[in-house]
């Protein structure tokens, strides 16, 4: 959906980064067998990282092997062999696109809004199916994107309320990982709602100077208005903004990481909580996101 959840990959071994393809690919190759092939174009590492929890939750041990795949059709890459245990984390993935594309629509430049229309009708029955599948998370995730229109048409200028749509929706997310029941969902619910946060302020961030050219909805601008345009001093005053609030952020996130004591997959965990989100947004904040983004590089 946004892409800001990754790995920082110089610090991952490599049976470490194979586990995660294997997450990537089971998870890619879960979507086109429950909800179209379609679907696989749309997903991001986001999901990769909430299914790697959704496995260490779970306790489950995800067993896999080369395959291909259409993204590697002659070269075989490591991917799960049952995608069974991924199925919640790709039906969050679908009911989050379809709204996601909703919003572009509405929201986005000509290109963006190109992109959606055509991707939207692939998503209406894989959505319907993976609502039914999870009721209690398809209206929290609608009646979110609902109150972003709402901040998006009044311009707020509070990066807090701004916010809070894509947390409660990753707080939703995360809170499904488990049972109502189970003792450690408030603590996934918060892990969610600051996730939220720092992909929303990332994507703020990442958006700026497009937003800014098109005249579009951006917290940034609201709250930073500017005559001269996207200069280095403006960034400056952006940036220590930015700063504080994705350090207060990502230190919160630690502390609840750390409660959840999580044991398996823990080390692929462990770099993307404690260093691939950090370095994520070092590169949005440097522009290097944006430019590896156009030039389709992994960080």
């Amino acid at each position: 959906m946004f892409g800001y959840v990754r790995p920082f990959k110089p610090y991952m071994r490599m049976f470490e980064y194979d586990i995660y393809k294997a997450v990537y690919c089971g998870l890619c190759k879960d979507m086109g067998r429950r909800y179209g092939f379609v679907t696989r174009f749309t997903l991001s590492y986001d999901f990769a990282f909430l299914s790697l929890m959704d496995l260490s939750v779970r306790g489950v041990k995800l067993d896999a092997e080369k395959q291909r795949c259409i993204a590697h059709p002659l070269k075989k890459t490591m991917c799960a062999k049952c995608t069974c245990d991924l199925k919640y984390t790709s039906s969050a993935a679908v009911i989050l696109t379809y709204h996601k594309l909703r919003d572009d629509i509405a929201d986005k430049g000509l290109k963006g809004k190109l992109a959606a229309f055509a991707l939207l009708p692939f998503f209406k029955k894989p959505y319907k199916k993976a609502a039914r599948l999870y009721p209690d998370l398809a209206p929290t995730v609608e009646n979110a994107m609902e109150l972003q229109n709402k901040i998006e048409r009044e311009k707020t200028a509070g990066i807090d309320l701004a916010c809070e749509p894509t947390a409660l929706m990753m707080q939703a997310v995360a809170g499904g990982l488990t049972s109502k029941h189970d003792q450690r969902r408030p603590l996934l619910e918060r892990f969610g709602y600051l996730l939220g946060r720092f992909i929303y302020i990332c994507d703020a961030l990442d958006d700026l100077p497009d937003d800014h050219e098109s005249e579009s909805y951006n917290p940034l601008l609201a709250k930073f208005p500017t005559t001269e345009g996207i200069n280095a001093d403006y960034l400056k005053k952006v940036h220590a903004f930015c700063d504080d609030s994705i350090n207060f952020t990502l230190g919160e996130m630690a502390d609840i990481y750390v409660k959840l004591d999580l044991e398996r997959y823990r080390d692929i965990l462990d770099n993307i909580v404690y260093l691939g989100l950090k370095n994520v947004y070092t590169q949005i904040r440097s522009g290097k996101f944006r430019n590896n983004r156009k030039g389709n590089n992994d960080q």
